[in-house]
């Protein structure tokens, strides 16, 4: 195996990190060797660079000082991975990790000109590239940030709630009433008093 770059340019110098975990623990080569449970030769081929560990590893070495490995961009700052629950489509699949989901209300224009009844409410929209590219243009306006995550399941779910609590109310539908009225009732516009079905009596005529 050819000995890791342990130049200090965008390399990780795994070597010159190992001794430093090492020096800050305050641990010899056999030392940390029995911490991680492998032989004290295998640090020594870790440190001189003809032996690369595997990112497991790397990891417990590192914690052995109370350090981690951290993903960062270009200016310095801490990138997180995404979400393990982010929003699903109907089959339990991520959505494509490039474009932008948005939440169920936010229904894409082509899904409004062509609504399909045949299928299950969709837990989440996503827009096509173009249009993806259209719509960042247009929120970001120069904005250097990322754009956001995919919303998560319990961020849909949310969103759901919300979403149903803003629906109005639908009246429920007039009791049908069978009429059978006399024909002065028609006359007068209301129920006679000898009229059985009265459902128009006098005094309502009057409101």
């Amino acid at each position: 195996m050819e000995p890791l770059q342990t130049t200090h340019d965008d390399s990780f110098d795994v070597p010159g990190y190992i001794v430093r975990v090492r020096r800050l623990a305050d641990l010899s080569q056999r030392e940390a060797a029995a911490r991680l449970e492998i032989s004290a030769a295998g640090i020594a081929r870790l440190e001189s660079g003809t032996r690369a560990p595997q990112l497991g590893l790397l990891r417990r070495i590192l914690r052995l000082a109370g350090l981690r490995l951290a993903v960062v961009d270009a200016a310095g700052r801490e990138v997180d991975p995404v979400s393990a629950v982010t929003a699903r489509d109907n089959a339990d699949r991520r959505f494509p990790a490039h474009l932008d989901v948005q939440p169920p209300d936010q229904i894409p224009s082509e899904a409004l000109r062509g609504p399909r009844y045949d299928r299950p409410p969709v837990r989440a929209w996503y827009h096509q590239r173009a249009e993806r590219d259209r719509m960042r243009a247009v929120s970001q306006r120069g904005n250097p940030d990322p754009p956001p995550d995919h919303p998560t399941t319990t961020e849909l779910a949310e969103r759901v709630r919300l979403m149903r609590g803003r629906q109005p109310r639908v009246a429920p539908p007039p009791l049908e009433v069978r009429c059978d009225c006399e024909d002065p009732c028609y006359l007068s516009r209301c129920c006679l008093p000898s009229c059985p079905c009265q459902c128009e009596p006098a005094q309502a005529s009057h409101r």
